[in-house]
């Protein structure tokens, strides 16, 4: 097996920069997703306020 192989898949540390690598890739696809999730909750009862003070 290739050397770079056996380092990453036979090694405790591959495992570890294995993982790591997708946390921070799951955090930097999450964190603006997230963001964008709040933004239009916040967005939507911003408009449910104005309607309904519309209404009163």
């Amino acid at each position: 097996m290739h050397p770079v192989l056996v380092e990453l898949l036979a090694r405790p540390v591959g495992w570890l920069l294995i993982a790591g690598t997708l946390i921070m890739v799951g955090i930097g696809i999450g964190v603006p997703l997230f963001i964008r999730s709040r933004e239009r909750a916040e967005a939507a009862e911003a408009a449910r306020r104005d309607a309904a003070a519309r209404q009163s």
